[in-house]
């Protein structure tokens, strides 16, 4: 559903997820780490158990995109033993463009297996009306990259290397800039007779393939490209002040990574991006549908990634035309988050906002995680529905192959 933990599930970009938050506030952090391997579970993002002050546990997602900050849910926060006693208010850029946030400004630890982290300022998102009700923080990648970083798609591990070098037999090497905490890339994605080639975010933060900016849209006319279209609204699709969007997924032709090619891969743009995906130095974000075909070694210091093919190419499975969030943590059900305009679920009743209390005859308060992603392989769905007034509707929708 609309949590990317299968990457054929095109919901997933519901998730443009921070894709590039930058934080403008000046703080001072320090990490500690060591060269064993950290281990992650995927669900479409990365997400690592972690502690806050040694004594708080949480789930903490893991953003590349997020450059060098650490930040927490409110949620999670308010209903959490920390009570900071020292805070104050922040305007920060996010995905869906400017918001004002609370911020902690007690020193913080973090701990995530055997890397540590201090911070002095930690911003407090709304993450889980972007994600879900699993993610309690956001972590960004400062200080990672100073050594050679892997992330196994392979093994669900990532590991630094401050002495030696991971092996790297059977990958092919690229170049990257690496500025300011971000990775950039040179990639050429080729759509029909469009072939948008430079400097694409590397963004763990983002459970699609690639989503382009509104700038890149305009300056390559991706909206004459002929073929199929599906064109869905979005709720919050990233931290900011626009609490709506609306986007168009298409299939690419090629996607080319140096010396690899990937074929048939749906990809995503924005007409009307703001933040994130407005007017930026790179043409799109490369989220985890991608990354998620490769074991990856980041050697920033040398402005070189490796990358092994784990992973075939896009496979068309049947799918459903909507997508959702679990916020059972608020007693709110999986509220429905993405929506294909003209789709099945549409011309059912389906509406953004509608609160999702069962699947197939079972209250969505008792899925556990796994049951969660896997509903989406159903090839039926009996759904049932409340809505904001407080009405009551059965859907019934039926799996289907979208391309």
């Amino acid at each position: 559903m609309n949590h990317p933990v299968n990457p054929h599930l095109l919901l997933s970009k519901a998730y443009y997820l921070f894709a590039v938050i930058t934080f403008f506030l000046a703080f001072q952090d320090s990490f500690a780490q060591t060269n064993d391997s950290i281990p992650f579970l995927y669900r479409g993002h990365l997400f690592f158990e972690g502690a806050i002050n040694d004594t708080l546990d949480c789930n903490i997602l893991f953003d590349t995109g997020a450059a060098n900050l650490f930040g927490v849910d409110s949620v999670f926060l308010d209903h959490s033993i920390w009570n900071p006693q020292e805070r104050g208010y922040a305007q920060v850029p996010g995905g869906a463009g400017m918001t004002e946030i609370r911020i902690i400004l007690d020193p913080t630890t973090v701990n995530i297996g055997s890397l540590f982290g201090e911070y002095q300022i930690v911003p407090i998102f709304e993450l889980r009306d972007v994600v879900d009700c699993h993610v309690d923080g956001i972590l960004g990648i400062k200080d990672m990259l100073e050594n050679p970083l892997e992330i196994n798609f392979e093994k669900h591990y990532i590991k630094q290397y401050k002495t030696g070098f991971p092996s790297t037999d059977g990958y092919f090497k690229m170049p990257i800039q690496y500025n300011n905490n971000r990775v950039m890339l040179n990639v050429s994605a080729i759509i029909g007779d469009k072939t948008i080639q430079g400097w694409y975010l590397m963004d763990t933060g983002s459970g699609g393939s690639i989503d382009f900016t509104a700038q890149t849209v305009a300056r390559y006319q991706m909206e004459s490209i002929s073929g199929k279209r599906r064109i869905a609204d979005i709720l919050q699709f990233g931290i900011g002040d626009k609490k709506q969007e609306w986007c168009v997924d298409m299939l690419s032709d090629k996607i080319i990574f140096g010396n690899d090619t990937i074929l048939g891969e749906p990809i995503s743009y924005i007409p009307e991006g703001v933040g994130a995906f407005g007017e930026m130095e790179y043409l799109g974000v490369i989220g985890n549908a991608i990354w998620s075909k490769y074991n990856i070694v980041i050697d920033a210091p040398q402005g070189v990634l490796y990358l092994k093919r784990i992973k075939g190419d896009y496979s068309p499975e049947p799918t459903y035309d909507y997508g959702f969030r679990n916020r059972t943590d608020i007693g709110k059900g999986w509220i429905v988050s993405w929506l294909e305009r003209d789709g099945d679920a549409v011309n059912a009743g389906m509406t953004l906002g509608d609160i999702i209390t069962a699947v197939n005859g079972k209250s969505v308060t008792d899925y556990s995680w796994d049951e969660e992603e896997a509903v989406a392989e159903e090839p039926k769905q009996i759904i049932e529905i409340t809505r904001a007034d407080g009405s009551k509707k059965q859907i019934v929708l039926e799996a289907k192959k979208r391309w």
